[in-house]
């Protein structure tokens, strides 16, 4: 872009706070539930059951999950995200 238009900032493009999905895919097991939502409250408060959704592979080996937040800002999601990726039950996040 031009210097009359420069690139707008993820901070006014998501003009936080927002509702923010967060997609998360591994290995079905119990413990990347927890870890999940261990990792996400973390830095993002208490997520209430109605605003996680799942989704089992065909064969049933792996799940994805989408977990809704109220999103504050870039670094909040850069945190999440991050440590989602660190974590060695995730195989992919979204």
């Amino acid at each position: 872009m031009n210097k009359l238009n420069p690139k707008p900032t993820a901070e006014a493009i998501f003009n936080f706070p927002c509702d923010y999905p967060i997609k998360v895919m591994g290995k079905d097991c119990q413990a990347l539930h927890t870890e999940m939502c261990a990792i996400i409250e973390r830095h993002a408060g208490e997520i209430h059951p109605h605003r996680i959704s799942s989704k089992k592979s065909t064969k049933g080996n792996y799940i994805s999950y989408t977990v809704r937040i109220v999103a504050t800002s870039v670094s909040q999601l850069d945190l999440i995200n991050k440590e989602l990726q660190d974590h060695p039950l995730v195989a992919y996040i979204l």
